[in-house]
């Protein structure tokens, strides 16, 4: 009886320096915990805290912290649905260099998503936000929201199937700032023409 006294004190103390050492490592590297919860592909969901900073990792995998025990698991986007921290919406989506998870700003037949890039130069590293439009068929385009990108041209390039819209970003009846518009008639082109 003393036995499993002892073991189960120690195993008490363990779990305490454990949580404690790992709170303040949290600290020190900053991670941020938001509340939320996610819809798993194996029709799991989970409730709960989960880590989510602004870095590359976590636009790559969502970690879960189990509430009772503080331990923490890892889902790669292919694992998740959907999940959603603090009212914003988040889904998986296979690009060209790899799965990412994304903001869902729109979910009409053209996905309206925010991507973040995060990219290494010689003068550091940082994110870029784009904007990412997709099709109903998956055909997408990323659309920095900085003044480097060709918009006009790659834009009214992707949406040539409807040529009106097309030839509003052309003429720069419609430019970067009316993406939203942009998106919107391009939904009520598709649903006129039943596509």
């Amino acid at each position: 009886m003393k036995m499993r006294f002892f073991y189960l004190i120690c195993s008490i103390l363990f779990i305490s320096i454990n949580t404690y050492s790992q709170k303040k490592l949290d600290k020190f590297l900053n991670v941020q915990y938001k509340l939320g919860f996610a819809i798993l592909n194996n029709g799991d969901t989970l409730n709960g805290p989960f880590e989510f900073n602004n870095c590359e990792k976590n636009y790559q995998i969502l970690v879960y912290v189990n509430p009772t025990d503080f331990s923490k698991k890892a889902y790669n986007p292919q694992e998740v649905k959907f999940f959603a921290l603090d009212s914003t919406y988040y889904l998986p989506k296979e690009l060209k260099d790899g799965w990412v998870f994304v903001q869902l700003i729109s979910n009409d037949k053209l996905g309206v998503y925010l991507y973040k890039r995060f990219l290494t130069t010689q003068m550091g590293s940082g994110s870029e936000n784009q904007l990412m439009l997709e099709k109903p068929n998956g055909q997408y385009i990323l659309v920095p929201l900085n003044n480097f990108f060709p918009f006009k041209f790659k834009v009214s390039d992707f949406f040539s199937d409807d040529e009106e819209l097309s030839t509003k970003i052309l003429n720069e009846t419609y430019k970067r700032k009316d993406i939203i518009k942009i998106a919107y008639d391009y939904n009520n082109w598709l649903k006129e023409h039943n596509k």
